[in-house]
């Protein structure tokens, strides 16, 4: 684990420089487009919004881990690059081996549990880190969007997947929720 603290800095660079590919196919830029680091860092404050939120409702929710999963969610890409939805959806098991590239980062037994925690959405922090991670993309998408460019179907779709994602949550969880959700949406819809 000591060696990790080292790695750190050789994973961070390398997701502040590696362009998501979903803003590339769209036409954005690679000098504009977000890149894996820049989207990790909306995704651990959106996520440190959502979970407090929820945490301010009585709900019991380790906020400290919703973060830690937040900062690693995407730190395996740093290995594999940022592949895109088309590729994960031919491979059966993707989840399994994004679990195993992330064990290859040598970040020690707790991150790679917090990682599976969030990636198989096994707790209620990786339900919303989830989440989370779908409401930063979405939110970039609009200012895309606003710039001009293509982004509408992943406005629609993200929009829909976050609406499903919510809907399996517990019922205790999900006006919070959608309470931030509807902030983001209606701050989307006035800023195209």
């Amino acid at each position: 684990m000591s060696q990790s603290i080292v790695n750190i800095l050789d994973i961070v660079d390398t997701l502040l420089n590696i362009p998501r590919i979903g803003w590339l196919q769209r036409g954005v830029p690679r000098a504009v487009a977000e890149s894996v680091g820049e989207h990790t860092l909306l995704v651990s404050y959106v996520a440190l919004i959502m979970c407090s939120e929820v945490r301010r409702s009585g709900v019991d929710v380790d906020v400290g881990k919703c973060l830690a999963m937040a900062l690693l969610h995407d730190a395996h890409e740093a290995l594999i690059g940022n592949v895109g939805n088309g590729v994960r959806s031919m491979v059966t098991n993707w989840r399994d081996i994004e679990a195993r590239v992330f064990e290859g980062l040598g970040l020690g037994e707790e991150l790679s549990r917090y990682f599976r925690e969030y990636r198989f959405e096994l707790s209620v922090e990786g339900k919303l880190v989830n989440i989370a991670d779908k409401l930063a993309t979405y939110m970039r998408a609009c200012k895309y969007a606003r710039a001009g460019y293509s982004t509408e179907e992943l406005i629609n779709n993200y929009k829909e997947l976050i609406t499903r994602l919510i809907n399996e949550l517990p019922s205790s969880i999900k006006e919070s929720i959608s309470k931030v959700v509807t902030l983001a949406h209606s701050w989307c819809v006035t800023s195209r």
